[in-house]
């Protein structure tokens, strides 16, 4: 071994352990960056060889970084199988590496992944299910987010019961909590991903535009389908804080009558602040 600067050395093994690719592989990516040669700087003492000791480290971090995604995408795991599920999440930890403080990025992209990687369709194969598996991920990932981002638990809301005064002759000043995620899927996902995650059998779903609202309401999860004019709904609140702006602005874009929209908008405000996806300001 020979003596080295401790910086370069961190640096050395940094790329060692963190560059995509095999141990040789980075290793020579390592040994060009920082003229450094594995021999001179890991003792070759012992029964372990120089490559053994250095794909410890190696291994290592590849194995924590997928027991990150393990516990990210359980349900994907249960349905694609430990196989399956390793050899999508090794590639792609091999195309996005970790560049975040928390681990908690370091699956944001996952379902995109999943997306762009499916098999091709082919003529005279159906292979509409191959869109599953990233369906089934983009809801966990939504789920994660639901349950990390801020929520109503700490706020001081209006729990009374918006009557049809309100409603109709009033101003009803809204907002919609962060924790709030929308889906458009092209699937119905909320029994098959039930089912999964309770280990029940399930089929497979087919084809079917649906709309998906994840939410949290007093620490607890809530998973529901919703209507494409709900989903709009609830995104055009997004962007206003009174209802009727929203309803305004939806109304005409969307070529529904507004006074039909405003009285389907009240009967859907009970489940709407049950399910915790909106919230009526005092």
């Amino acid at each position: 071994m020979v003596k080295q600067d401790t910086v370069l050395l961190q640096n050395w093994l940094c790329t060692v352990v963190m560059a995509p690719g095999f141990l040789n592989q980075k290793i020579g990516l390592a040994n060009h960056l920082y003229h450094v040669n594995e021999n001179d700087v890991v003792s070759d003492e012992g029964a372990a060889s120089v490559y053994a000791r250095l794909n410890v480290y190696s291994s290592g971090y590849m194995a924590r970084l997928l027991d990150c995604m393990y516990a990210d995408y359980a349900i994907s795991k249960k349905f694609m199988g430990d196989e399956l599920f390793d050899s999508f999440a090794k590639a792609y930890l091999m195309y996005h590496p970790s560049t975040s403080f928390t681990l908690y990025d370091l699956g944001k992209s996952f379902p995109d992944f999943l997306d762009k990687t499916k098999p091709q369709p082919q003529e005279g194969i159906d292979n509409i299910h191959f869109d599953i598996p990233a369906k089934l991920a983009r809801v966990e990932r939504a789920r994660q987010v639901a349950m990390r981002a801020p929520g109503i638990e700490n706020d001081a809301v209006n729990t009374s019961q918006v009557d049809i005064r309100d409603m109709f002759f009033g101003t009803l000043n809204i907002s919609i909590p962060e924790c709030l995620q929308l889906l458009e899927l092209n699937f119905p996902m909320k029994q098959f991903f039930q089912a999964i995650y309770r280990e029940e059998e399930y089929e497979l779903p087919s084809p079917q535009k649906s709309y998906m609202a994840i939410s949290r309401k007093n620490y607890h999860l809530v998973l529901e389908e919703i209507t494409e004019t709900q989903y709009l709904l609830l995104s055009e609140c997004r962007k206003h804080t009174n209802l009727y702006d929203a309803i305004s602005v939806l109304s005409a874009d969307q070529n529904i009558s507004s006074a039909e929209l405003l009285a389907d908008a009240f009967l859907w405000m009970p489940f709407f602040r049950k399910c915790g996806f909106i919230q009526v300001a005092n």
